[in-house]
């Protein structure tokens, strides 16, 4: 009996056993899955832009920009990279406008009428002998006619102004292939570089305008090619022209008059930068003013007094003298009035009245 009983108890046992070896195990947990990798943040986007200038960059204007193309690059982080072209290396002086307006460049130095058939409204501040009396003067005058007159901007299209300032007063300089002029009569056979504003006055005395591009400036006054120029002392002096002339003539302060220039910039470009970039492009390119400015003066002194160093003759005009270079260029002023009514601006001579007025505050 006993044997039977450890016999059943053995059988229960291995049954059991085989049962419970036979049963399908508990699934193991399944692992939490493994968090996605983040994805690499994009790198943050650099602008290119391209900044032509037909002068060279040892004169003050590509010393001046070539500062502030560093500071952009600085403040925004190397995020705004301006490529520099001088020496017109990627477009020609007379087709500045047009390649910033179409965007084959983004940025340029501009001087204002400086393309033929752009700007004829803009031109009021321009007219030779308006006698504002200096670079600052100028600048301010011009600024506030533009807030004044929506119709200065607009005739910029596709293009705005960063910044903008009178370029120094224009004086007479001839070569020893000519002579002193001191009178509108001492034109006759003379042919300048000038503002073509002048091109009616000066052919009425016998004189001609001819108009090389800055590079050209040198070696048309080495050729006699042309003997004088109508000019600021700047041009001369940073340009290494002083070696060719003899003659200087310098009709007061103001000269015969100013040209205005500053760097010019594509809406395009502009409006492509994020709001933090237009910032520091708007507020560095006013910051500028001031350095050239300063240039402007400074320069203008060490040109004169390296001409009389030199041996030069230079005549200072009496205010009687200066006067008649001043009536000369009236005509001028109406014919600009006339030409800008023609072309539609009919609010032209309250344009250059207002202009006048604001003249005779800063004499």
């Amino acid at each position: 009996m006993k044997k039977l009983a450890i016999a059943l108890f053995m059988i229960i046992l291995t049954t059991t056993l085989l049962v419970g070896s036979c049963a399908e195990p508990e699934p193991a947990p399944t692992p939490a899955p493994a968090p996605a990798p983040a994805p690499a943040p994009e790198p943050e986007k650099v602008y290119n832009l391209k900044y032509i200038d037909w002068g060279p960059e040892f004169w003050d204007l590509g010393v001046r920009a070539k500062e502030w193309i560093a500071e952009v690059e600085k403040r925004t982080n190397g995020k705004v990279l301006i490529e520099a072209y001088f020496a017109a290396s990627l477009v020609s002086r007379m087709d500045t406008y047009r390649a910033l307006e179409t965007g084959v460049a983004d940025i340029a130095l501009y001087v204002l009428g400086g393309n033929p058939g752009v700007h004829q409204l803009n031109r009021v501040i321009d007219l030779p002998g308006t006698g504002i009396p200096d670079e600052r003067a100028q600048m301010e005058i011009y600024n506030k006619l533009r807030d004044k007159y929506p119709e200065l901007e607009e005739e910029y299209g596709n293009v705005f102004v960063l910044r903008m300032m009178g370029l120094p007063p224009e004086h007479i300089h001839t070569t020893d292939k000519f002579k002193q002029v001191l009178v509108p009569e001492d034109l006759a056979g003379l042919k300048t570089y000038a503002n073509r504003l002048w091109e009616e006055q000066i052919g009425a005395y016998g004189g001609a305008i001819v108009s090389p591009s800055p590079m050209e400036w040198y070696t048309s006054l080495d050729t006699n090619l042309i003997q004088g120029m109508f000019i600021h002392w700047n041009a001369v002096y940073d340009s290494g022209l002083l070696e060719l002339f003899k003659y200087h003539t310098v009709v007061g302060e103001g000269g015969m008059g100013m040209q205005t220039i500053g760097w010019i910039m594509n809406r395009d470009s502009f409006n492509q930068l994020p709001a933090e970039y237009q910032k520091i492009i708007l507020e560095s390119a006013e910051a500028w003013q001031e350095p050239s400015l300063a240039d402007s003066v400074n320069t203008a002194r060490e040109g004169r007094a390296a001409a009389i160093e030199m041996g030069h003759e230079v005549v200072d005009l009496t205010p009687e003298q200066q006067q008649v270079w001043l009536d000369l260029a009236r005509p001028i002023h109406e014919q600009w009035i006339a030409e800008s009514e023609a072309a539609g601006f009919n609010n032209a001579r309250d344009i250059y009245d207002d202009m006048m007025k604001m003249i005779e505050e800063y004499k």
